[in-house]
């Protein structure tokens, strides 16, 4: 079989395990996007969007689903998940190929109704919770808990992305493998958004181990600031995954600077979304205020992830972005 060259009764499934295309790529930004590089700092963007499905969470999807022992899994009739972005959507089409028909999602009211649309457009069925949007992972109330719950009956099943290790599992695997091989201990920052927590536990973790004196920021949202797929300063401290074990730093980033960031990316061809933009604004604070202290080291190599698209949030750019309108 050639590369990238699937065939047979299982093609698409061979297709969508993750791996299957090659590293993603990583790409360096021009002075335009880093006004560090005359400080010979390079930063580096991985594009997970290049993925199948198109998102950084199609990994612990599949690692999740991969990870239900197979007399279980034939079983298994229903998923149900607390989510409304592209874990559910990845779960909804990779569940289909795992032999599990039906995904459901709970989501809260807030959803966009264009974010509905697209897990609808998926066959998701979308349960509404009134519970708060962020709930604690381990509280009894809101959608998590009502996820745990139905997930019990007989041929369903929730796999709790917020505490299962083959979240974290699958960001090792790939990302911190990848980027071990396409740089080697040449990493000096590495930067990732806290939602769930898993992806930057896993691939964090995973450069640690093969480069100890590397610096990892974590990028929560500022407080009073919304940015979608991401979570408060307040409410990182409540995700179940080590996070915190892994992160040397965290960084709030406010809702414009995000959204003002990742429009400058996808201006230049990068398609990414404001989680993806608040971690180059992190990235360019934190940078910004080595430079005032004087420990800004020459020959540094800077690797963010872009983990989401502009796609389901064209509106959100226009609402906080009212420039865009002109």
């Amino acid at each position: 079989m050639k590369k990238n060259t699937f065939k047979g009764e299982k093609a698409i499934f061979d297709y969508l395990k993750p791996g299957s295309m090659g590293p993603s790529p990583v790409v360096e930004l021009p002075l335009r996007l880093n006004p560090y590089l005359k400080d010979s700092i390079h930063i580096y963007i991985k594009l997970m969007q290049s993925v199948p499905l198109a998102n950084i969470k199609s990994l612990p999807a599949w690692y999740m689903l991969d990870g239900i022992p197979k007399n279980e899994l034939k079983k298994i009739k229903h998923l149900v998940e607390y989510s409304s972005g592209n874990t559910v959507l990845s779960l909804t089409i990779l569940a289909r190929h795992f032999g599990i028909p039906n995904m459901h999602a709970i989501i809260t009211p807030d959803v966009p109704k264009n974010k509905q649309n697209i897990l609808k457009l998926m066959g998701t069925d979308l349960i509404i919770s009134d519970g708060p949007a962020s709930p604690d992972v381990k509280s009894e109330i809101g959608g998590i808990w009502d996820a745990t719950q139905m997930g019990k009956q007989a041929g369903w099943k929730n796999l709790h992305q917020y505490i299962n290790p083959n979240s974290p599992k699958a960001s090792s695997e790939v990302i911190g493998k990848e980027l071990y091989g396409q740089f080697g201990r040449k990493i000096n920052i590495f930067c990732m958004s806290l939602g769930t927590g898993g992806t930057i536990t896993g691939s964090g973790s995973y450069l640690k181990k093969k480069i100890p004196n590397i610096l990892i920021i974590g990028t929560s949202i500022k407080t009073g600031s919304s940015i979608p797929g991401s979570r408060g300063e307040d409410a990182v401290k409540k995700l179940f995954f080590p996070w915190q074990k892994v992160v040397d730093k965290e960084v709030p980033v406010a809702t414009e600077p995000a959204f003002e960031t990742s429009l400058k990316l996808i201006r230049e061809g990068l398609f990414v979304g404001p989680s993806t933009g608040m971690q180059l604004a992190g990235i360019l604070e934190t940078l910004a205020k080595l430079k005032k202290e004087k420990k800004l080291k020459k020959n540094t190599n800077v690797v963010f992830v872009a983990c989401d698209t502009m796609f389901p949030y064209i509106d959100e750019y226009f609402k906080v972005l009212p420039e865009l309108e002109k």
